[in-house]
This record gives C-alpha cells, structure tokens and sequence, in this order.
C-alpha cells in the first residue's frame, strides 16, 4: 500500500466525518404549523379524532445524494384525561449518511382559564444512524479500497411545553436530550432546541392570517424561520423566508373536514442554490373520528 494512498483515505474519512458530524441535524420543515408538531412531543392536535400525518420532504432537487426525509405520525387526545398520545417515524438520510427514529409522546394540557391552558409533552423512543460505507470507494493507487457499513442505535429523548391564550400561541421544545455534548459525532446526534411564536388575525368571517416567527438552534447550527398565511375554510396560502437559505411558497387545501393536504417549495437565496432547483415539501392530513362509547 502506498504512503500517499493511505493520507489519502484518512483524508477523504476525516473530511466525509467532519462533514457528516456537521450535518447530522434533524430537518426544518417549511411549514411552520406542521414543523412544530414534528419536533414538541407536547404538540397534539385536541380535536377527539385520530389524526395522521404523513410529511415528505425532498430538498436540493437536482444536487447529488441530496438530502430526504419522510415522517408518519399517529396522534389523540383524550379531552376527559387532559392527556394525548402520539406515535410517529421518521426516516432521514443525506448522501450514505441514513437515519430512523422511532418515539411516543405524552402530552398534559392544564388549564388556566376557558382559553389559556399549557401542554407539557415528553417523548422517549430510539434512534439509528447508519454509515453505507459500503457504497462508497475509496481509491489507493490502482486498487478500490471498501469498509462495511456502520450503524449506532441510541436511546432518545424529548421534552416539550406549548402555551396557548387566545389567538396567541408559543412553545419551546429539546431534543435528543441523551446527548451528552452539544456537538455532533459519528454515533451520537447533537442536542435541538426550538422556540416559536405565532398570532392569528380574525381579518373577517371568512379570512385570517397568521404570523409566527422560530429558532431552531441544532448543534452549531442556528435557523431563524418568520412566516405568513392566509387561512380560509377551505383553503391557504403563504410565504415564509429562513435565514441564510431560502424563500418559501406554500399552499394548502382542505379537502374535507377530515381530508388536507399541504405543498412547499424553498427557493434557495444561497450561492448553493445555483447548483439544484429548490426544495418541495407534501404533506397529507386525516382525520378519523373515533368511536362512541355506549
């Protein structure tokens, strides 16, 4: 084996680490609503039906092993206990790089007034990370050079509050709370913190508008998202913009009380965004009412 070919490989392995120890976040879904529900275990929507969410995101279209991910969740709230439940997958990758997260939510609701009342949510499941170093060549010389794969299955943990009065509602949430460091490393994710605001508009009987702001502080990474929407009974519209990467468009459509479905797309506003053609997002809402108890 040549001594060139060797500094080689542990260049290219501490370059493919560092990168992926830097990258290794959970994704920031562009709409706003929905992305809290995905990352604040108390987040569960108190309406007395099962409610599922299927959210697909495919981001820097075009680009190379550009990053993906999918979330299932199934949730309800128990409005006699003031507690709600919620199961929810999520399956990530970017590049070789593969993750699957498995977590139930527990939420409290107490209530302050009619209309103020605060959600406590906690969430345990697990996490794997997977390295496909299978599928990726290494070159000394003349000779291709493989290593098998890597997978790391880690307990994890959340913990979220949700504070609503009114038109008015804000939360913060942690994440990956097992983490012992805040940076990131080849087994272990770092640890996401989250807050967020919004207010809704009563514009007029058949129009409001919400506003919001968050943070999203993950690892060594910050995001600050602001967004707007106009809502109506059947449908909604809006635009949103994260810091440093990218303008967002989104639409929404209900199609019955039980039935909706939710579209995005991020414009890039970064030099990357010359090398892809932007980011979509879908998602599919429903609702099944649960059964009366005789």
């Amino acid at each position: 084996m040549m001594k060139t070919g060797i500094h080689t490989i542990f260049f290219i392995l501490a370059l493919m680490f560092s990168i992926s120890g830097r990258s290794q976040t959970d994704v920031i879904f562009s709409n706003s609503r929905m992305n809290a529900e995905v990352f604040n275990p108390a987040m569960i929507e108190a309406n007395d039906k099962i409610n599922l969410r299927l959210l697909v995101r495919r981001q820097w279209v075009g680009f190379p092993d550009a990053p993906e991910a999918e979330n299932l969740s199934v949730g309800t709230f128990f409005n006699d206990l003031n507690m709600g439940l919620k199961f929810s997958v999520v399956n990530q990758s970017l590049g070789k790089e593969v993750l699957q997260r498995f977590n139930l939510s527990y939420a409290y609701r107490v209530y302050f007034a009619e209309n103020i009342s605060l959600n406590m949510g906690l969430s345990a499941g697990m996490y794997q990370r997977g390295i496909l170093f299978s599928k990726l060549i290494f070159q000394d010389g003349t000779e291709p050079l493989q290593r098998p794969n890597e997978n790391y299955l880690r307990p994890d943990f959340e913990f979220g509050v949700h504070f609503a009065a009114g038109n008015f509602s804000a939360g913060y949430a942690a994440n990956h709370l097992s983490t012992k460091t805040r940076d990131a490393s080849i087994t272990y994710i770092p640890l996401h913190q989250h807050f967020y605001a919004d207010y809704l508009f009563l514009l007029s009987p058949d129009f409001n508008l919400r506003t919001g702001g968050s943070i999203h502080h993950q690892g060594t990474v910050t995001y600050i998202q602001a967004d707007a929407q106009l809502i109506n009974e059947i449908f909604q519209f809006g635009i949103g913009w994260r810091h440093k990467d990218a303008f967002i468009i989104k639409a929404g459509l209900n199609i019955n009380e039980n039935l909706g479905i939710d579209y995005s797309y991020d414009m890039g506003i970064n030099t990357f965004a010359t090398y892809n053609s932007g980011s979509h997002e879908f998602s599919v809402r429903m609702k099944i009412q649960k059964r009366t108890r005789t």
